[in-house]
């Protein structure tokens, strides 16, 4: 057993080489007197070193902290640009209200498209005829038809189609017409019974000057294959000249018939034609309406002029006779001259009937018209214009029947359409056009015809509502998002997260870690009021004090606080703003351009926008936005912070490892000496025992 001193010794040694290690940790790890095997070196380390790491915990929470409040501002830099980008929508030249929309009472009749040119109005439009293509069709014909070899030659229009066919079927000529036509024609066959088929060829473009013609071996196969047939009378052409022409205050020059006002016109047609099926009437027609003379009232008439009877003289005395009196009636001015206005000017003649055509319009050019075979009687023996009107003169030219199926020395057998075009009346003005896509009748609109149509159609031009309301709606969702992202990271109350409507799950567990993260940040809470007291101010509008208040439109926090319940509605107390929408759509119809200019106006007329509440949101925000802005400036700021702390960390990590590393080496040397303490007491015991 070692004596007194020897432990005594080995104490002094353990407690020299421990010298940095707390006594309350040594005391816990070792029993002195006497020594154990077990030293527990290794949890002694760990403790030591968890002792001294103490301080990296604290930088790396500061650490954590930049971080959160770095992405506290990317965040708010992203809600700050999407106001932004939806104050500028609502102010530069893409907003939305200037976008239109168009709207058909009958869209079977017709349907249209506005753009942003467009204005604002309604028309009333009576779709008589849309524009047609020509569509022919064979008669039945074997399955086993062979359609002839030869130079095909097809006409839409100024538009050829040509190729040589080397015979075959009619599918296969119908193949090579629609290979070779580049979509100018279109043909098909189709089997009409078990053992006859028919073969229909069609024009893809409309309008009266697009008629399909056929040509070479293609005229010969559409008579054999009865598509068309030669025709003599297809066309007739009534020459207008004065001796053909009967009746007076009437003139034709070069063709056109002239008629003053209150003048007739007859027009025989010898000999008489007789409609046909297909058959048309056209002829071209102006009324020009003369300008009016003021009426003057006549005076009343001087009366009958009577000479003076004379008189006498008698010594030196002159006696003059009495003038003459004529009693005369009251004189009444005459009635002013009756205005006649009748529209009733074309009629047709058919034996000793005259049946009237349509009424006419004023115009100052030539309009064309055209009467089906359907509202003619069966013959025509001639044709009557009869100016009754006292302030119109009428001009007819270029009077044709025809048969609208007939091309040149042919006419389509049986035709299920007839290149025609499209006739419209536009407040009460036929207008014409070869295609149904019809974009300039209306400035920035662009009517679409489905079909004809008994009744006028209404088609209006307003502002696009929906597009108004979500760019509002856009606006306001994002402005009140900002605010209410701004009252969670200034403020430590959680109420503030009760009032977040607008946050979903994830976004509320994330502002739950945000709340207060810049409590008391001055900058932040001028924003906040800065941009409340923009979306409150007036802002100049051509409405003046009319409108001048987002509140007039419905764009407000609702007044105060509470609602009509008397509970407190707390993001109305935060500024939160709400939309009444009845209220926004009826200021959008009524003063819809006042409504823009409350967004952003033109005060200079520079045609540059330089008001309006939009438009200060958006300069306002571009402080803190923009490259080099206060946002980018906070966040290298934190950037700098953020990297400064981790230096910090990685010097006080290796510290760490150093202090770690000594602690081994002395807890090595603590070790190694007890083994030698352990040996040496050894050896002494067995020392005493042989002296004994």
């Amino acid at each position: 057993m070692p004596g007194p001193k020897t432990r005594l010794s080995a104490f002094f040694i353990l407690s020299a080489t421990l010298t940095l290690v707390p006594l309350q940790i040594l005391a816990q790890s070792f029993s002195i007197p006497g020594v154990s095997s077990k030293y527990d070196s290794e949890e002694t380390i760990e403790k030591l070193v968890e002792a001294e790491s103490i301080p990296l915990a604290r930088m790396e929470r500061e650490r954590e902290t930049f971080k959160d409040q770095k992405s506290a501002w990317i965040s708010l830099n992203q809600r700050m640009v999407s106001v932004r980008d939806s104050a500028q929508n609502l102010y530069s030249f893409q907003n939305p209200f200037n976008n239109k929309i168009a709207s058909s009472s009958d869209e079977s009749v017709l349907t249209a498209t506005a753009d942003r040119t467009s204005v604002e109005e309604e028309v009333s439009i009576l779709v008589k005829r849309i524009a047609t293509a020509d569509r022919f069709l064979s008669k039945p014909m074997p399955k086993d038809y062979k359609v002839p070899a030869g130079l095909y030659r097809f006409r839409v229009g100024e538009e050829e189609v040509r190729f040589n066919f080397r015979g075959g079927t009619l599918r296969e000529l119908a193949e090579a017409i629609n290979a070779k036509s580049e979509g100018l024609l279109e043909a098909s066959v189709i089997s009409d019974s078990k053992n006859t088929q028919v073969f229909l060829i069609e024009s893809k473009k409309t309008g009266a000057r697009n008629q399909m013609t056929l040509h070479d071996q293609a005229a010969v196969f559409g008579e054999e294959a009865g598509i068309i047939e030669r025709s003599l009378e297809a066309s007739r052409t009534i020459q207008l000249s004065p001796s053909l022409v009967e009746g007076e205050e009437i003139s034709v020059s070069e063709g056109t018939l002239r008629l003053k006002p209150v003048s007739e016109a007859k027009i025989p047609l010898r000999p008489p034609h007789t409609m046909k099926t297909n058959m048309v009437l056209s002829l071209e027609v102006r009324v020009q309406r003369l300008p009016e003379e003021p009426y003057e009232q006549p005076t009343a008439p001087p009366g009958p002029a009577i000479p003076s009877v004379g008189g006498i003289e008698f010594e030196g005395i002159g006696v003059e006779s009495a003038r003459s009196r004529t009693v005369l009636p009251p004189w009444e001015p005459p009635e002013p001259p009756q205005r006649v206005d009748d529209a009733k000017i074309l009629f047709v003649q058919e034996g000793d009937r005259l049946i009237a055509l349509p009424p006419l319009q004023d115009s100052d050019e030539f309009v064309p018209l055209q009467f089906e075979a359907s509202e003619l009687p069966a013959r025509i023996d001639g044709l009557v214009v009869r100016n009754r009107n006292t302030h119109r003169i009428v001009e007819v030219r270029n009077i044709r029947i025809y048969d609208k199926t007939a091309r040149g020395e042919y006419r389509a057998l049986n035709p299920l359409s007839s290149a025609e075009d499209a006739l419209i009346e536009m407040n009460g003005i036929e207008i014409t056009r070869e295609s149904n896509d019809i974009d300039d009748l209306l400035p920035g609109v662009n009517i679409t015809l489905h079909g004809a149509g008994d009744l006028p159609v209404s088609l209006s031009v307003a502002r696009d509502m929906e597009s108004i309301k979500e760019g509002l709606y856009n606006f306001i969702g994002y402005y009140n998002r900002l605010l209410m992202h701004i009252d969670i990271l200034t403020r430590q109350d959680e109420q503030v997260l009760e009032s977040a409507i607008f946050l979903d799950d994830n976004e509320k567990q994330q502002a739950e870690q945000d709340l207060g993260l810049f409590q008391g940040n001055t900058t932040l809470m001028q924003l906040k009021s800065r941009l409340q007291r923009i979306m409150m101010d007036p802002h100049p509008t051509d409405g003046g004090r009319e409108l001048s208040l987002l509140a007039q439109i419905g764009i407000s926090t609702s007044g105060g606080g509470f609602q009509s319940s008397g509970v407190v509605d707390r993001t109305r107390l935060r500024g939160y703003l709400q939309i009444d929408e009845a209220k926004l759509e009826e200021s959008v119809t009524r003063m819809g351009d006042w409504v823009k200019q409350l967004f952003g106006y033109d005060g200079d007329n520079d045609l540059t926008i330089d008001s309006g509440a939009a438009y200060q949101v958006d300069t306002y925000l571009r402080a803190f936005v923009e490259t080099g802005g206060i946002v980018a400036n906070r966040m290298a700021t934190l950037d700098g912070s953020i990297a400064r702390k981790e230096r910090e960390i990685e010097r006080f990590n290796e510290h760490l490892q150093d202090y770690e590393a000594e602690l081994r080496r002395k807890f090595g040397a603590m070790e190694g000496a007890l083994d030698n303490l352990e040996k040496s007491s050894r050896a002494i015991e067995n020392l005493n025992r042989r002296n004994e």
